[in-house]
């Protein structure tokens, strides 16, 4: 089976063009000068169009989604003793880099539907010391990402959206990784668009643009805040510039995909619940997850589980658990198939979805 893989010479031509004109002008690759600290001018061309697509006011370009989380918190002014909530069902990096900057990490519980942050649970578990909500859009469909919105604004709370998995993903109408103050979007070598690694912070703050510039180089442009060399390169944005021009095509490939398998599971008749989209909302499907209705022996490249609740892992484990556990009975039925990481012809999502078939009914 064919690994996904967007990459072509279009994106090869752009990195050699990329390289050749720093070379040519005596530039670095960075596309960093003291005096001049917001990026190159392939950096600073993703920028745009990054925020034309996506319908944002700023957009900064950074070395990784990760990274992009890091300048985010540190926009934002995270550290020791705030409160941060996120979902126990996601990435790691979620929940770390809040707690590397001193933050208490709250695991508010997930709904049943699409996985993503209860708004009902974070609205709970908000005190007087919550600095912020980072809620994943988790395997390409939006949470309740207005309605968390309100909930925010209506305690003084930050909403960070970490989108790394639902690029194009939307909420009646509007984008995912737009709704929130700042949205991070990823550029990881599994997500739907793909540069090995990167990633862009969107917000529609004047204020926390200049911030997260800040946090992403050095702190360098003096507004105050401390930060890192959190900044692209040139040849990493020219490469992230021809996948945007390819983005049409690779999610609506993807939904097709994922509405396929969704066909076939459906017609066979399986135990499977295939996944679900919201009202109003548009699913880009960074995976394939459904839940199992009845026991089904899963076998590759279906996979059981996504991965255990973030508590389980002992940075986490002295961190306050919801009192309910949606997330623990989600993950003991989830079935998952990585089409981020695959690339499978129709005849090979037949035979996978027949492999399991026959075996749900021995």
């Amino acid at each position: 089976m064919k690994p996904f893989n967007t990459i072509d010479c279009k994106e090869i031509h752009a990195a050699s063009v990329a390289v050749q004109e720093a070379a040519d002008n005596h530039s670095p690759l960075s596309g960093y000068i003291g005096s001049k600290p917001l990026g190159g001018p392939m950096c600073l061309t993703l920028e745009a169009m990054w925020c034309g697509v996506f319908e944002a006011k700023h957009a900064v370009a950074v070395n990784s989604g990760t990274s992009g989380l890091l300048a985010a918190c540190m926009a934002i002014g995270i550290e020791y003793g705030d409160e941060v909530i996120v979902s126990p069902y996601t990435m790691s990096a979620t929940a770390a880099v809040p707690k590397i900057l001193g933050a208490k990490i709250i695991f508010a519980d997930i709904e049943k539907e699409t996985f993503c942050l209860d708004p009902v649970e974070v609205h709970n578990a908000i005190t007087r010391k919550t600095r912020a909500v980072i809620v994943t859009n988790l395997f390409g469909h939006p949470a309740h990402l207005r309605e968390l919105r309100d909930i925010c604004d209506g305690q003084g709370v930050f909403l960070i959206e970490d989108n790394a998995q639902a690029i194009f993903a939307k909420e009646n109408g509007v984008y995912a990784g737009t709704i929130g103050h700042i949205g991070v979007f990823s550029l990881n070598v599994h997500k739907h668009l793909q540069v090995g690694e990167g990633g862009i912070c969107v917000t529609n703050s004047g204020e926390l643009n200049r911030k997260l510039r800040e946090a992403m180089n050095h702190g360098e442009m003096r507004g105050g805040i401390l930060g890192l060399n959190l900044r692209m390169t040139e040849v990493t944005a020219a490469m992230a510039i021809e996948q945007l021009k390819k983005a049409d095509q690779i999610i609506k490939d993807r939904i097709g995909l994922a509405e396929y398998i969704s066909h076939h599971v459906k017609k066979k008749g399986l135990p499977i619940l295939p996944p679900m989209k919201r009202d109003g909302c548009d699913h880009v499907y960074y995976c394939w997850a459904g839940l199992m209705l009845d026991e089904v022996n899963v076998q590759p490249p279906f996979r059981w589980r996504y991965q255990a609740p973030l508590w389980s892992i002992p940075a986490f484990r002295t961190i306050y658990l919801p009192s309910s556990s949606v997330v623990e009975d989600i993950n003991e039925r989830m079935l998952l198939l990585e089409i981020c990481s695959i690339s499978p012809t129709d005849k090979e999502v037949i035979e996978m979805v027949d492999n399991l078939g026959r075996i749900s009914n021995e």
